[in-house]
């Protein structure tokens, strides 16, 4: 599915390959930390599914997560993989459009896939306000980087940035990074 999905739109994939099941355990491992059972988890470019089965795994209950995807053939996989789950297909620069029927929900971290590097400024500040606005106090955005650096400016927006781990069983390698707003610079 990945292959036929980067044949179609290769930069919307953003990699070459799908990420290994050690960075997805490893996104699971940190989603976690810290989390209480009544609270939701979104990811943002779900794919294939390999961080909302590692989320699974790691014991985040399938129907607590909503899953953003933009390829309407992945969000149709993906429903059909994970039945329990709130698949949503849409663009992650509208997701508190996407989001509105749940904005009840106690949403304190959102996973991301999506290769942030690739968009302009314009469309991570969007996708950044957007993930800002649902998220509870003091919720964390969750980003991987197949580079040792962060792959969201902290000087071009008010976040904080925590590098969280580095995944060597990754092709290539990743790292992993949870970024928490300073202020209210997205309200």
């Amino acid at each position: 599915m990945f292959l036929k999905r980067w044949c179609v739109n290769p930069r919307q994939l953003g990699a070459i390959l799908p990420s290994s099941k050690a960075l997805a355990k490893a996104m699971a491992e940190c989603a976690l930390e810290g989390r209480s059972p009544d609270e939701w988890i979104v990811e943002l470019g779900a794919g294939t599914g390999r961080f909302t089965q590692a989320l699974i795994e790691a014991g985040i209950p399938e129907e607590r997560l909503l899953c953003i995807e933009i390829d309407p053939f992945l969000a149709e996989y993906l429903q059909e993989k994970f039945p329990k789950a709130c698949v949503l297909t849409g663009n992650a620069c509208y997701l508190e459009e996407l989001m509105e029927k749940h904005s009840g929900k106690n949403i304190r971290t959102i996973i991301s896939g999506l290769p942030m590097l690739n968009f302009p400024a314009v469309v991570q500040q969007k996708i950044l306000r957007g993930c800002f606005h649902i998220l509870k106090e003091e919720g964390q955005f969750l980003q991987f980087s197949y580079s040792p650096f962060a792959s969201l400016s902290t000087s071009r927006f008010p976040l904080q940035k925590r590098h969280r781990k580095m995944i060597l069983l990754n092709f290539p390698p990743a790292s992993i990074w949870s970024y928490t707003q300073k202020e209210d610079f997205f309200e």
